[in-house]
């Protein structure tokens, strides 16, 4: 690739250049609108009467999005091949490097059609670009761009509800180069796309074998004996009260820690900026020591009734509206992150231990402090700790390469559109 850097001529006001470009493309790029390069259009209605729960695939708007997401479809719904056939007389049929893209909901996202297999689509909802002269991977990338997504967002409006219509969709501007760079950038993103992609099954694979550990490594159902364990241990894990285990933590600022060590509970990470409190206000905060849990008090999906997090970053401060325990004993600080934080283990003594408040569960902490938990012994835990402590390295390392592929695929799409 080679960077192009030249000072603007009278032939830039018909035409642009992208930043960055394959050896060999020195032409400019035309600017055109997609209306006049292939129609831009719609399918004849179907009715939810034609809906069938088999047949051929029919795609709403959040169908897109779900596909674009790398997500399964929910609820997907289908027409009868007689009734595809009927209307595609019509309407015609969704051809291999055509685009479909969103009109309502979340506004354009867009969907690559990969092969010339029947579907069909909600008229209105979803916009047909019937592609027929572009590369279509350059037309997807193009479109998924940010100064086409700027152009889609501003011509939406700003009522309460945004549409990118037919007659948008007509409109939209693309810059164009010959059709072999077309070729030459749709693949390259099309390569750095899939890579993405394997990276996306790598992480997920790890995280769904670490909840697989989690299950397996941590008793269930009233057993005392987790079903994976190491070489050399044997012995029931031991029934305790987290009493025995935490203490009230009650120790105060005092004006020892600043702002910057402002503690986030959500993300367990520090708060260079704070979060906004005024400084004479700090000496109210808690502090909260490494080793030291919290209580957070939001509900979820994942966590029913609120959850703990261990402080594994540092001594740092944290808003007073949370509560905090502390260690009545030196323990592994490895383990306990990812037993503390373990829904199916915590959920019954969150439960017998919590009220619901205002904005968030609050947890009642002689309540809590009552409840019963097997713990296994020291050794075991620093075993099990030092397994999740590498396996956890292992996800983040695999989650910061997939952010940095991300952030490429940005750049690039930045510099090699125009």
């Amino acid at each position: 690739m080679t960077s192009q850097n030249r000072r603007p001529t009278m032939k830039d006001n018909q035409a642009k250049y992208p930043q960055l470009r394959f050896k060999g493309f020195t032409n400019p790029w035309e600017k055109r609108k997609l209306g006049e390069l292939m129609d831009v259009t719609s399918v004849r209605r179907i009715h939810q009467s034609d809906w069938r729960d088999k047949g051929v695939p029919f795609y709403r708007a959040r169908d897109l999005v779900a596909t674009a997401k790398g997500k399964q479809i929910t609820d997907p719904i289908f027409i009868s091949e007689k009734t595809y056939e009927e209307y595609s007389i019509q309407s015609g049929k969704v051809r291999r490097g055509e685009l479909l893209v969103t009109g309502v909901g979340t506004l354009g996202v867009a969907y690559l059609v990969p092969d010339n297999k029947p579907l069909y689509f909600k008229d209105g909802n979803v916009i047909w670009f019937k592609n027929a002269t572009m590369n279509g991977d350059f037309l997807y990338y193009s479109f998924t761009g940010e100064r086409t997504q700027r152009f889609i967002k501003l011509s939406a409006g700003t009522g309460t509800v945004g549409t990118y219509t037919i007659d948008t969709g007509k409109k939209t501007p693309i810059s164009v180069p010959s059709h072999d760079e077309q070729i030459k950038v749709g693949t390259f993103f099309s390569h750095l796309d899939r890579l993405i992609a394997v990276n996306q099954r790598k992480l997920a694979k790890l995280k769904e074998l670490k909840q697989g550990y989690l299950q397996k490594m941590f008793p269930r159902n009233g057993s005392k004996f987790p079903q994976l364990r190491f070489a050399g241990f044997a012995d029931a894990w031991e029934q305790r009260k987290f009493g025995e285990l935490y203490k009230k933590n009650l120790e105060r600022n005092k004006d020892h820690f600043s702002s910057d060590r402002t503690i986030s509970i959500a993300t367990m990470r520090f708060k260079k900026e704070g979060n906004g409190a005024a400084e004479n206000s700090l000496v109210s905060y808690k502090v909260l020591r490494e080793g030291d849990i919290a209580f957070e008090g939001h509900t979820s999906k994942r966590f029913a009734f609120g959850r703990f997090v261990l402080n594994d970053i540092g001594d740092g401060i944290m808003s007073p509206r949370f509560t905090t325990l502390r260690p009545t004993q030196d323990m592994p600080i490895k383990f306990w992150k990812q037993y503390i934080h373990y829904e199916p283990i915590m959920r019954y003594p969150i439960v017998n231990s919590t009220k619901l408040g205002t904005m968030m569960n609050e947890l009642v902490v002689d309540e809590f402090l009552n409840q019963p938990v097997l713990v296994p012994e020291l050794s075991e835990q620093e075993k099990i700790g030092s397994f999740f402590q590498q396996l956890d390295e292992t996800i983040a390392l695999h989650q910061r390469k997939l952010e940095k592929l991300q952030e490429l695929k940005k750049g690039y799409l930045q510099k090699m559109f125009c």
